[in-house]
């Protein structure tokens, strides 16, 4: 009887070690469920798996999985700026099309406010120099419609061939010219009274005659040196070609009005034989020359800007290819340390 008593005293006592034991892992087990409820799935380093002993199990294992650094530290962020940094192909054609663009994409506001401010710099002055020559240029052509007369210029034509004895049919163009009075102080309203194909008819058949030796034109018959004949005819009346011609070669020289009127004052005294040079320019060509180097001279300015442009597009457009290129690769480099010194672990929870 007294064994009996023994035995069921054993087994109250194994039953309740048991029920205890049983009672602490399902508490432990609970715990784990709940912290593996509370954890979203990542990659977890296993350096620390291998840092801690084999025999860790449940909680030990999960405690020591979530002291380990977290997946957006080392993992998610390279990852997520991998794939929101612009590509270098972008970043070559926005800053190509906009100087700074490409390096804006990729947060580089330093360089793209260098890269846009000499954009800009470079644009208000190019509009500035080439307003200033437009309005030169306008300036420069009422200063010929004022000086510089086509009917002084053909009348002249007339006397030069006339003086030099030369064939060249000027007589048509001084049937033309011969009375008429240059209408300086608004000379475009010559252009009524003669004709540009009448001028030009007499030009490509008259030779440059010049004063060699001096005095040679006072010979019987003249006896100077003479060259090729002209190199350039009248050009439409308006044209920017007419105006440019007028202060450019000495052989429109004559259709000034200083130099008009000193060859009228002269008389039978005038020279019709030229050095064809720097010494026989009047005042009003010397200025007209002067104004017309002047605005385009801006022009060329201005055109210079705009190669200054395409400079500031294409090597804004290979900063921005380098620099996206060189973020690439280094995310590249920094995800690859990362992945080839921590093998990971992927845990999930149901």
């Amino acid at each position: 009887m007294s064994l009996i008593v023994a035995i069921f005293g054993l087994f109250a006592v194994t039953s309740t070690r048991v029920e205890a034991q049983s009672n602490e892992l399902t508490s432990s087990l609970e715990k784990e469920f709940r912290l593996l409820d509370a954890t979203r799935p990542s990659l977890l380093p296993a350096r620390s798996l291998r840092e801690s002993d084999e025999r860790l199990r449940s909680k030990d294992f999960l405690q020591a999985q979530l002291s380990s650094p977290s997946p957006t530290e080392w993992q998610q962020t390279p990852l997520l700026n991998a794939s929101q940094s612009a590509s270098a192909g972008l970043a070559f054609f926005s800053s190509a099309l906009v100087p700074g663009s490409g390096q804006a994409m990729q947060g580089n506001w330093g360089r793209t406010a260098i890269f846009a401010t000499a954009e800009i710099a470079a644009w208000v002055f190019y509009s500035k120099r080439q307003q200033l020559a437009k309005d030169n240029e306008a300036a420069y052509e009422r200063y010929g419609n004022t000086y510089w007369s086509p009917v002084a210029y053909a009348q002249w034509l007339v006397d030069y061939s006339k003086a030099n004895n030369l064939v060249n049919g000027y007589e048509a163009l001084d049937a033309i010219v011969g009375g008429l009075t240059p209408a300086f102080g608004e000379t475009t309203q010559d252009w009524g009274k003669i004709t540009e194909e009448a001028v030009r008819a007499v030009e490509v058949r008259t030779r440059f005659i010049f004063n060699i030796p001096e005095g040679c034109g006072s010979l019987e018959p003249p006896s100077c040196v003479t060259r090729s004949e002209f190199s350039h005819v009248l050009q439409d009346f308006g044209s920017q070609q007419y105006y440019e011609l007028m202060s450019k070669y000495y052989q429109f020289q004559p259709g000034w009005q200083d130099f008009h009127e000193q060859r009228l004052a002269q008389g039978a005294n005038h020279v019709y034989q030229y050095s064809w040079g720097a010494t026989m320019l009047s005042e009003r060509f010397i200025e007209g020359r002067n104004r017309a180097e002047e605005f385009n001279n801006q022009y060329r300015d201005a055109g210079n800007v705009l190669k200054l442009l395409l400079i500031n597009h294409m090597i804004s457009a290979f900063d921005a290819y380098f620099i996206a290129k060189l973020a690439q690769s280094r995310l590249q480099m920094e995800t690859g340390s990362v992945l080839s010194e921590r093998a990971v672990a992927l845990v999930w929870h149901f």
